[in-house]
């Protein structure tokens, strides 16, 4: 069984591992609003004995034996895997990138973004390296060293490879005016990783930040259908989620994190109507059976830029780790024949480092 195999079978192992330990999680955060068309209809996160939960499928997590049932399956792809020379592509024009003051959207790997807009920068999820013990296998199109500072961390969940400590105090040596902005109960994660006295924020699902009206962008934490843990005993003890950039502009990106098919792109797509960009996971998710629960599949996530009615669909979380039975380079394949049988212009197939910012934005 290769490495990558037992690393990823021992967190799902811990994953499904319970603790009777009761906690009081906060719901909300009292400070924030909720979206205006949620008012009536949501009073907070949904507990179950003491954790946060999915606003859909609130089933226990898979058991032991749906772990030792993956284990003895035989990986369809092992051959493929084995000779599988993909590596993800990096621009050869990347002055954008690097200045400043030009307007764009930037892959860096896996859920790792820069989206710039009149000069404020934001990233998401950074892990610069490895995750933890899981080899990276694409290079940043550049070293972060000669990356514009960032104002804006978007933490969509404590996942390792999403939430990395050494990443975020790189980060930090050149971002000194970073300020973060996650879900619930990150605040004691976040400020153990970040430098001591770096300002963030905290929000329940459908809850919008409070942002100085200088950055030029408005900003909500939204539902997705995932999970939380570090340790041993911290299972959904912290919140995790997606987000929707507002820009002053009008210009609107979702950033959706980690997540599985569900119903909360279309409850999204109420609430926003007119996304540009939406930014969805494709990749982690064989065998399906196991994993859809919390990533989705290249037509899943295509079935999800539908669902919320973007004009343009990122793909990410591809390419840059070995986490499930897929050749990490097979859910970039799928989406080009989606893109193929679909004749939909408005899947960007990203190149690291490139401006996928359109034309017409």
């Amino acid at each position: 069984m290769p490495k990558i195999f037992k690393t990823v079978l021992f967190v799902t192992t811990l994953y499904s591992m319970k603790s009777n330990a009761q906690t009081t999680l906060p719901i909300t955060n009292a400070k924030l609003k909720v979206h205006p068309l949620m008012t009536d209809s949501w009073s907070g996160n949904p507990l179950l004995k003491g954790r946060y939960v999915n606003l859909e499928f609130q089933t226990p997590p898979r058991g032991f034996g749906d772990v030792m049932k993956w284990k003895r399956m035989k990986n369809p792809y092992e051959a493929e895997k084995k000779i599988d020379q993909f590596k993800l592509p990096i621009s050869d024009n990347l002055t954008d990138l690097k200045s400043d003051s030009t307007n764009g959207i930037f892959w860096l790997g896996h859920a790792t973004f820069i989206i710039r807009m009149n000069g404020v920068q934001i990233i998401t999820d950074p892990v610069f390296g490895k995750a933890t013990v899981v080899k990276r296998m694409s290079d940043l199109p550049l070293p972060i060293q000669e990356i514009p500072p960032s104002k804006v961390l978007l933490m969509s969940h404590d996942h390792r490879d999403h939430c990395d400590k050494k990443s975020l105090q790189l980060l930090q040596k050149k971002s000194t005016e970073l300020r973060y902005f996650s879900g619930l109960n990150m605040e004691e994660l976040l400020n153990g990783l970040l430098k001591k006295g770096t300002v963030g924020q905290t929000a329940g699902w459908f809850q919008e930040y409070e942002v100085d009206s200088s950055l030029g962008f408005k900003l909500w934490f939204l539902p997705t259908r995932h999970w939380a843990k570090r340790g041993l005993y911290d299972t959904n003890k912290r919140l995790w989620g997606s987000f929707i950039i507002q820009f002053n502009s009008g210009l609107t990106i979702y950033f959706g994190g980690d997540s599985g098919y569900g119903n909360h792109y279309k409850k999204i797509a109420t609430l926003f109507p007119n996304i540009d960009y939406a930014i969805l996971g494709i990749g982690a998710y064989e065998p399906e059976w196991f994993m859809e629960e919390n990533h989705a599949s290249p037509e899943k996530a295509y079935q999800a830029f539908i669902d919320l009615n973007a004009t343009y669909f990122i793909p990410m979380h591809y390419g840059t780790f070995d986490l499930s039975d897929e050749p990490i380079g097979h859910p970039e394949k799928v989406l080009k024949q989606i893109k193929q049988r679909e004749q939909n212009t408005g899947i960007i197939i990203p190149v690291l480092g490139s401006n996928l910012l359109q034309k017409t934005q």
